[in-house]
């Protein structure tokens, strides 16, 4: 699984590279019991990031939208919101992303981090902290992440994947099916329900 939180900075940070101030970008990722995200990323700009940003996204929220969600094809995602402060040269995004965690063959539910030998400070039980900046933004950029696990995750503990990648991985009940057949129901009785006043209109048309 190709992990969230790099994706979706890749879509936001194109500029982070123009000029040579130090840029700083926080992103919030609080999960919930069924392996969803809710996600904030926040970033302060010099003058000259903020035109380029402005002209690229700021003034076309929809490009934003559209551009993550060319890059992120393995998710399902939606409520998304744009907030501009034009005073302070910063904005704040936030998005829902289904699906961020995923169960591994041990019943282990797992979040990547897609760092090796992560840094990570717990600055609460379930709450956690990772600094990080990416070579491939030349150094300018520093990232804040604050990963915030569900209430329900127990055990948890920081292992490696395959690729001696840091994640996360804790005990957690995996999601009931009454969820998912209560979501799909009610579309079905949308659905059908839009049937029965088609075949009304029918009846009674002259």
């Amino acid at each position: 699984m190709k992990t969230l939180i790099k994706i979706i900075i890749v879509c936001l940070l194109f500029f982070s590279t123009y000029g040579n101030a130090q840029s700083q970008q926080k992103i919030e990722m609080r999960i919930d019991s069924i392996g969803n995200a809710k996600l904030t990323v926040s970033m302060t700009m010099n003058a000259q990031q903020w035109q380029v940003w402005n002209s690229n996204y700021g003034n076309n929220p929809s490009a934003l939208k559209r551009d993550i969600e060319r890059s992120m094809p393995a998710y399902f995602l939606d409520d998304f919101k744009l907030d501009k402060d034009d005073m302070n040269r910063s904005f704040n995004l936030s998005l829902n992303a289904y699906g961020v965690c995923e169960i591994n063959k041990r019943g282990k539910w797992i979040v990547d981090t897609d760092q090796k030998n992560a840094q990570l400070t717990e600055l609460a039980e379930n709450k956690y902290m990772l600094v990080s900046s990416p070579l491939e933004y030349g150094g300018n950029l520093q990232q804040t992440f604050i990963i915030e696990l569900p209430n329900d995750a127990k055990n948890i503990k920081v292992d490696k994947d395959a690729y001696g990648k840091s994640v996360f991985e804790f005990d957690m009940n995996p999601p009931s099916s009454g969820f998912n057949f209560m979501r799909w129901s009610g579309i079905v009785l949308l659905v059908i329900g839009g049937g029965w006043l088609g075949k009304d209109a029918l009846k009674n048309k002259p």
